[in-house]
């Protein structure tokens, strides 16, 4: 019998709307580039863990992480305003100071109890750790932000940020000035200017390179775009607007399986080392530690899953965009490219580590600007957006999604209490296939990096009994 005074685990305390302390009010709105445009309007997810062990009764004090806030967002202004529908497939941004989403809720339970754990998402209750989760209509926020706090005072930080207006490179641009606001230090200050990524006047082709891009990663729409999408799903139907957040069903996803691996250093140099020949070696030719490791995960993937020898598997990683051309170090929008490096099961047999190594560092090196800029000036041929539409195949046993995050400093968003113990991805809303890579700061215990994994059930099964899983990780968190 159900007792209906029974505490709700997660408990909402807080809810309230952080407004710019400073009114910015300009009656103007930011307009979204087209690499804005053909994003999805989803937020993207990202979990703080901080610990407490000092006890301290003022850990995170919501005050000053308010204040905080308010303040950086006069020169963020344009994350607590709202999108409007400007016509032809486009929207922009209204900075009407509307305020970004702020709640605080208690978890009855240790954070210590997670940590040992891994922080999992099936150990954790990570769908109540965020304060929203669907983008449904232009009066939400661009902006969600919940702080939970644990019995024994830890707090899990919750941030969702709408995938339409930035990338993860521009979340976490936005995240560390907040931290650094707090703390009282000087940080780096957000352009929304589109001049800085349109397309030169007169000196852009679109070249055989980009058409092909052009066809790989993105449908139009219509009844050709529904059948693509049914048959890229294995017949089964995702809704356009939210694929990544297909729920199971009779139709729908198949059952989902979270693992963490966590990667010392000793287990790194070894796949290191395995990723290269004598030969290079002994020449000094050097290949990336993440190369030989994202090529052994990779390979690891792809054994796993339930295909015939010759059926390709493609990992598909966005690139930032920001590397390969000068001045949008502090670009806010979305900037990012995808590479994709295909295999499949008899490959994998027939080569080695170092084969895949060297095709993955590749693939990834070869971006140029000439091809975010081919790819704006199709998109200018056809002015209305709506005929724009990413590819994205979330529950396809044929794609896997990986994200390297180790590269930006999530593990050092300081607030004035110490840097966040892990960080997580809620990735349970990516589909079957989702890898992400963390950077971890354990004061030179060794650890290096966590990868956050999630695939059906029987293919995680196959996947972390994998020989090269079981050789070069020190530990699998289930």
């Amino acid at each position: 019998m159900l007792n209906i005074n029974q505490q709700p685990h997660i408990e909402t305390t807080f809810r309230t709307s952080i407004t710019p302390s400073t009114p910015t009010l300009r009656g103007d709105y930011v307009q979204l580039s087209d690499w804005d445009v053909v994003m999805f309007k989803s937020y993207t997810p990202i979990l703080l863990f901080y610990t407490n062990p000092e006890d301290n009764p003022d850990f995170m004090n919501t005050q000053k992480l308010m204040d905080a806030l308010a303040d950086v967002l006069v020169d963020f202004y344009p994350l607590a305003g709202r999108l409007v529908d400007i016509g032809q497939g486009r929207d922009a941004i209204n900075c009407n100071d509307a305020g970004i989403l702020f709640q605080e809720a208690k978890y009855h339970d240790t954070l210590e109890e997670f940590q040992a754990n891994g922080y999992l998402p099936n150990k954790l209750d990570y769908h109540r750790l965020f304060p929203i989760h669907f983008y449904t209509k232009y009066h939400d926020p661009l902006v969600a932000i919940q702080v939970t706090r644990f019995t024994d005072g830890g707090v899990a930080m919750g941030i969702m940020l709408l995938h339409k207006i930035a990338d993860k490179y521009s979340q976490c641009l936005f995240l560390e000035a907040w931290c650094k606001k707090a703390r009282g230090v000087a940080y780096n200050k957000a352009t929304f200017d589109r001049r800085l990524v349109a397309v030169p006047p007169k000196s852009v082709e679109v070249t055989d390179e980009v058409l092909d891009y052009y066809r790989d990663e993105h449908w139009t729409t219509g009844e050709d775009h529904v059948a693509a999408s049914i048959a890229a799903n294995d017949g089964r139907i995702i809704h356009q607007d939210q694929p990544k957040y297909a729920r199971t069903s009779p139709k729908g996803p198949i059952p989902l399986k979270s693992v963490v691996l966590e990667f010392y250093s000793d287990g790194l140099h070894q796949c290191k080392r395995d990723a290269h020949t004598e030969e290079m070696i002994k020449n000094k030719i050097w290949l990336s530690t993440k190369d030989a490791l994202l090529a052994m995960l990779f390979r690891a993937i792809v054994r796993s899953r339930d295909l015939s020898p010759d059926q390709a598997v493609k990992m598909v990683m966005g690139i930032n965009g920001r590397s390969k051309m000068k001045g949008l170090d502090f670009y806010f929008g979305n900037w990012m490219v995808t590479r994709a490096v295909s295999l499949t099961k008899q490959e994998v047999k027939k080569t080695r580590l170092v084969d895949t190594a060297i095709s993955f560092r590749q693939q990834m090196t070869s971006l140029k600007a000439s091809l975010f800029h081919g790819i704006s000036k199709l998109y200018t041929i056809h002015q209305d957006m709506t005929v724009h539409y990413l590819c994205y195949q979330p529950n396809s046993s044929t794609h896997l999604t990986a994200s390297d995050a180790s590269t930006l400093p999530y593990w050092q968003l300081d607030f004035g209490y110490g840097d966040p113990d892990r960080v997580r991805g809620y990735i349970t809303a990516g589909g079957n296939g989702c890898l992400v890579l963390f950077g971890r700061n354990d004061h030179n215990k060794g650890a290096m990096y966590d990868v956050q994994v999630q695939m059906d059930t029987e293919s995680m099964r196959r996947f972390v009994d994998d020989p090269d899983v079981i050789k070069y990780t020190r530990q699998i968190l289930y």
